[in-house]
């Protein structure tokens, strides 16, 4: 595995944050942003400068492939292993979940992805205006329905774009080789959301 980058992208950017070797097994997840928002919506950092987020939440849509993935878990062979039993509780559905703050006026909207793409680890932290712009920046295809994996709760403390930069690239899910069983986007938005205290938003 090669070794993760600490650095955050500079202003006006929302590429990766980390980008990480990960196994030659772990199956390639959707690579994040696939809807595009208008312009004027995705902020610099400058823009969300003094801003705190003060709640979160995890939102999700299904993979392009969820209907395929889903028959391969539902297979004979899988059946007489009781896979899609385990597969479910260990792995979640075939669907990418990100996870997502929001300012105290719910006008500005933090969000954090992270997928493996071509062996590489990939996270990302961008700061956008308004909730239809972070709900369109984690669907993985055009008019892709979407839902509250976790609904909206308090964070453990209101955090700066920069604070929950940090939070995202320290996440032990990002520096763990992407697995589609037990360590993809839903463990990271989990992490996020209600892991350790340390690394909890």
């Amino acid at each position: 595995m090669g070794s993760a980058s600490s650095s955050v992208p500079g202003p006006s950017s929302c590429s990766s944050l980390v980008s990480s070797g990960c196994s030659s097994s772990g199956s390639p997840g959707p690579a994040p942003g696939h809807a595009s928002v208008p312009p004027g919506v995705r902020l610099d950092d400058a823009e969300v400068e003094g801003v705190l987020f003060v709640e979160k939440a995890i939102l999700a849509c299904p993979l392009p492939a969820k209907a395929w993935i889903e028959l391969g878990r539902w297979n004979p062979v899988s059946l007489l292993l009781l896979a899609p039993a385990w597969s479910y509780h260990v792995s979640g559905p075939a669907d990418h979940w990100w996870f997502v703050t929001r300012s105290a006026n719910h006008m500005y909207y933090y969000i954090a992805q992270f997928c493996c793409d071509g062996g590489r680890n990939h996270v990302s932290g961008c700061a956008f205006l308004g909730m239809w712009a972070a709900i369109t920046s984690g669907l993985q295809y055009p008019d892709a329905r979407w839902w509250y994996a976790r609904e909206w709760t308090n964070c453990a403390s209101p955090r700066s774009k920069t604070e929950l930069d940090q939070l995202v690239v320290s996440s032990p899910v990002v520096a763990a080789p992407y697995s589609w069983i037990d360590n993809n986007c839903q463990h990271f938005a989990v992490e996020l959301y209600e892991g350790d205290e340390k690394l909890a938003a």
